[in-house]
């Protein structure tokens, strides 16, 4: 059916709200052909669009689509025994409630029990409340830190596991073979397979995260410690708010500031151009409070609280942002214990060179936090769960327990905290520790660069390039004269290296280890860039990450 056909369909049907057919109506047929010439892909993180009327589009329409495919995934799945029953949970995100209930009353009508939160809740909470409630399935509405106008539908699996590739290919086959997509049954919200989630599973949450990132050592006063050091916290208008500020009191952190301007429940996200605390700009708020009051850190999550960024606030007045890279690095330092460190192929070197040093076995594996908890997963069933030291992304993702198997805020503002008070009491900052850990081991440098190709056009700009890419192999740096070059190694990982999954990744491995890894966003419409760049100083390492960054501009340029 072409594009113009399905506009026709949903704007003649009964299912399709008035409010949605006025949009429709109002659009061109540009606008038409964006938001109808597909339907919206339902992957491994289930969906994720920008909201508004249309099959290439989040809305009541898509979400129930959604949930009556995944209503009878769990209902043929031989893993599944009795009555399915699938948690959801929700952020603050314009539309997430709504599109929450609509998710509850699908699965309710289909025979599925569904057990929602009965407040806005971050992403760690809904992967615990899976396992805490026995539940096989999951489902957050969040689209995490993009724009105020996307959404989505996050999926899992009954370990709290974000949905692997088998079981989301299923549910989408379920969705395209619908009979009418439009004409989905939904139950009344007082249904009885409706079961609101509140205050114990929160508590039993608070609990099981308590002890992330406690260190005992003899001498040390943890507790004083937690309540001498001064925090600002912002949780960028979204569902970490309450959480990570009753985990760090839970844990004896009484110094701990709320930035107002940026504390209330809001979609529209009114302070930031994009809710991510990977840009710094997202914790402008909470930096300048924490100048002015001389406090020690700065901590800001994203909508979902899956993501968390850190500011330290230097001597002078100014503030040190950590990227990702760094913070991982530092947890693992500080960190106590043996085990394996789960991280990922475009994780800087330097967190696992760390862990080696410590005697920590490191495993890699590709982008994603579904692939983390995915050997999480296979070390509980393998009998060493126990074994795990500790999981994160460069993307500011991190878990540090083994409550949940997706990137846990939360648990990470406390381990961040903890680690910050347990330095401050020996005199050092988080800023002078990192630069110790570039004394022993030498400079990393650490950088991402996003190139955004919007709309159907930018997905066939955005195929051309890797293809150009795969062509050119390792030749692209031929003209880059840098004596640390050596002989490029070039991986494809659609090709399948060693035991990994394949994927649309592209890397170029230096003779010094530095590397650059190119992929397409799995969420977002850009191709991202990642830079690993080793110098004698930072200044080295950053003239060396842009010649490199200048031969990849070639190809991203458009």
């Amino acid at each position: 059916m072409g594009y113009k056909e399905e506009y026709n369909k949903w704007i003649n049907s009964e299912f399709v709200s008035e409010e949605d057919k006025k949009v429709l109506g109002e659009m061109n047929d540009s606008e038409i052909y964006e938001a109808f010439y597909k339907s919206a892909e339902f992957g491994t993180a289930g969906m994720r669009g920008i909201m508004g009327p249309g099959t290439n589009r989040l809305n009541t329409n898509t979400v129930r689509m959604a949930s009556k495919g995944l209503a009878e995934y769990l209902q043929s799945s031989d893993e599944v025994t009795g009555t399915p029953s699938v948690a959801i949970a929700y952020d603050t995100r314009n539309n997430s409630e709504s599109y929450a209930m609509e998710t509850a009353k699908v699965l309710a009508a289909a025979g599925v029990k569904a057990y929602i939160f009965d407040r806005y809740s971050p992403v760690p909470l809904l992967s615990f409340a899976v396992r805490h409630l026995g539940c096989d399935g999951g489902v957050v509405i969040t689209a995490s830190h993009n724009t105020r106008e996307y959404n989505g539908y996050k999926v899992y699996d009954n370990t709290g596991c974000q949905m692997s590739t088998e079981p989301a290919a299923k549910i989408a086959a379920n969705m395209e073979a619908l009979a009418d997509p439009l004409n989905i049954a939904t139950a009344a919200e007082d249904d009885a397979n409706i079961i609101k989630i509140g205050d114990e599973v929160v508590e039993a949450f608070l609990e099981a995260i308590n002890g992330c990132g406690t260190i005992e050592e003899d001498g040390y006063d943890a507790k004083a410690a937690a309540a001498d050091l001064k925090v600002v916290y912002t949780s960028i208008h979204g569902s970490g708010r309450d959480f990570v500020m009753a985990a760090l009191e839970k844990s004896g952190f009484t110094n701990v500031k709320l930035t107002e301007e940026q504390a209330e429940f809001n979609g529209d996200f009114p302070t930031v151009a994009k809710p991510n605390p990977e840009d710094s700009a997202a914790l402008r708020y909470a930096a300048k409070i924490a100048i002015e009051e001389g406090a020690d850190i700065v901590i800001g999550t994203d909508p979902d609280c899956d993501r968390i960024g850190v500011g330290v606030i230097l001597e002078d007045g100014n503030v040190r942002y950590l990227s990702g890279n760094q913070t991982g690095a530092l947890l693992v330092n500080y960190l106590k214990g043996q085990g394996t460190l789960i991280t990922t192929i475009v994780t800087s070197e330097l967190g696992p060179i760390v862990a080696k040093a410590k005697g920590i076995n490191v495993e890699l594996t590709l982008t994603g936090f579904k692939y983390i908890g995915g050997i999480m997963n296979e070390m509980q069933a393998a009998g060493k769960e126990d074994n795990f030291f500790m999981g994160y992304e460069e993307s500011y993702g991190y878990l540090t327990g083994l409550h949940a198997r997706d990137k846990d805020g939360v648990s990470a503002a406390l381990a961040i905290c903890k680690m910050a008070a347990y330095w401050k009491a020996q005199g050092k900052s988080l800023s002078d520790v990192l630069d110790s850990i570039y004394d022993e081991y030498g400079f990393w440098l650490d950088a991402q660069e996003s190139f955004v190709y919007e709309g159907s056009e930018g997905e066939a700009v955005m195929k051309k390039i890797m293809e150009d890419l795969r062509s050119a192999g390792a030749s692209i740096f031929d003209e880059w004269d840098d004596e640390n070059k050596g002989t490029v190694e070039y991986i494809d990982y659609k090709e399948g290296i060693g035991n990994l999954p394949t994927a649309n990744v592209l890397k170029y491995r230096f003779g010094d280890s530095s590397w650059i890894a190119v992929r397409p966003s799995g969420t977002e419409p850009k191709i991202k860039v990642y830079y690993c760049m080793r110098g004698a100083t930072e200044a080295e390492a950053a003239r060396r990450k842009d010649a490199a960054a200048a031969c990849v501009g070639k190809f991203t340029a458009v």
